[in-house]
C-alpha cells in the first residue's frame, strides 16, 4: 500500500520542480538623474534605452494607478515636448 502513495507523491516533487516561465531579461531602471534631461525636448526626436519600460502620458490621458519603480513616464504636452518626467 505504501508504494502507491510513494509514487503520486514522488510525481508531485517532480512537477513541484519545474518551471515552466523562462527567465526574464534584465529589465532597465528608471533613473530620474539620466532621464531629467528629456525635460523640453520633443518625444518623437528621442531615443530610449532598450529594455526600458516607458509610457507617454497626454494630457487629461488616463493611466493606469499600479506603481512600478523602474517605469518611466514622459508626460508631454498636447503638441508631444516633454514636460515633466518621473518613476512609477
Amino acid at each position: 500500500m505504501t508504494k502507491f502513495l510513494l509514487i503520486p507523491a514522488t510525481a508531485l516533487g517532480l512537477l513541484a520542480g519545474c518551471d515552466t516561465n523562462p527567465p526574464r531579461p534584465a529589465q532597465a531602471s528608471c533613473n530620474l538623474a539620466t532621464h531629467g534631461d528629456l525635460v523640453g525636448q520633443n518625444h518623437g526626436a528621442i531615443s530610449l534605452p532598450p529594455g526600458l519600460t516607458h509610457r507617454v502620458i497626454s494630457p487629461g490621458q488616463m493611466v493606469t494607478m499600479d506603481y512600478n519603480p523602474n517605469r518611466l513616464n514622459i508626460h508631454v504636452d498636447d503638441k508631444g515636448w516633454i514636460q515633466k518626467v518621473d518613476c512609477g
